[in-house]
């Protein structure tokens, strides 16, 4: 926590909220692209699957 004080008496609050949202919005985006990677695989394995029933 003082190390939080400290970097807003150095650099000022706007810098630091900015830093602050930007890391969290970078975590989420992280989460973000995971789920749509695990969504484009499962899609892709339905369409596999299906391909192999219209095949038979």
């Amino acid at each position: 926590m003082e190390g939080l004080i400290q970097a807003i008496s150095t650099v000022g609050f706007p810098i630091v909220a900015f830093l602050l949202i930007f890391w969290k919005f970078d975590k989420s985006l992280g989460l973000l692209t995971e789920a749509v990677n695990n969504n484009t695989t499962a899609i892709q394995l339905l369409l596999q699957k299906e391909n192999k029933d219209k095949n038979k």
